[in-house]
């Protein structure tokens, strides 16, 4: 076969995931036309690399595959609007950008990963959605967080990065919750009311400096996992091989 043969159908319908990439002295200019005729094709990231904005701008629906349930955006610029149309199978997006959207737009949508505006207009709108997991960046809220999405049906949250949560009072609204994501959160002091999520078996907090009650950690009765990473002399002490010994899976670094 030669090498700049066009692909065959047969590998055409074998592939699941692409990430388009392209370096800087030779950017992409607009989606390729491959992409529509790939029929399994389920994951699908665009950047981050040299892609202009016009192509993300410019996303249409029609432009892509049927089968795609995940897709993963890096616009260049801070907000990204979605006027790609309807995407009526997507279950999974990740905007790393602050995201502008209409709910109608996912009706099956259950994974939504961006960052939030300080109105929380993003957060209203993804109520009008299926989700089971949301993770948001650059977190610009307080606690009041957990009041505004209490209604979601959760099973995972990340709240990664901010400077204006300081303590999770509130999120044993979310009492379905089995996995949560703390990160970089540079104010957290309290995480106690995790203690009140019954099902919560993924625990992953990294970089929280401040926190002040670390004992919690050894009353969670559904833990089975742990990462703990980069959070400095919270005064996990002896509580580090009494985790270490009881869970399934850890990972602790960098605090003591």
């Amino acid at each position: 076969m030669l090498y700049d043969a066009p692909p065959d159908d047969a590998t055409l319908a074998s592939i699941e995931d692409v990430h388009l990439w392209a370096p800087h002295e030779d950017p992409l200019h607009e989606l390729p036309e491959l992409i529509a005729r790939l029929p399994s094709l389920i994951h699908l990231s665009i950047g981050p690399g040299a892609i202009l904005p016009s192509l993300v701008d410019g996303l249409r629906a029609d432009m892509l595959p049927a089968s795609l349930r995940h897709l993963s955006l890096h616009p260049e610029q801070g907000t990204y609007t979605w006027n790609a149309g309807p995407m009526p199978r997507l279950e999974a997006l990740t905007v790393d950008a602050m995201l502008r959207f209409e709910p109608e737009a996912f009706p099956a949508l259950i994974s939504l990963s961006a960052i939030p505006d300080r109105r929380g207009v993003l957060l209203d709108r993804a109520l009008r959605l299926p989700l089971r997991e949301l993770n948001l960046w650059n977190v610009p809220f307080d606690s009041s967080v957990f009041d505004r999405i209490a209604e979601m049906p959760l099973l995972a949250l990340g709240l990664l990065g901010g400077r204006t949560l300081k303590t999770l009072s509130g999120i044993e609204q979310l009492a379905g919750l089995r996995s949560l994501r703390l990160k970089n959160q540079g104010m957290l002091q309290t995480i106690r009311p995790v203690a009140a999520l019954p099902h919560l078996e993924r625990l992953d907090i990294q970089y929280c400096t401040r926190i002040g009650d670390i004992d919690v950690l050894g009353a969670l009765p559904a833990l089975q996992e742990l990462t703990l990473v980069g959070c400095g002399n919270v005064g996990l002490g002896d509580l580090e091989h009494t985790l270490r010994a009881g869970l399934r899976r850890t990972n602790i670094a960098a605090t003591q």
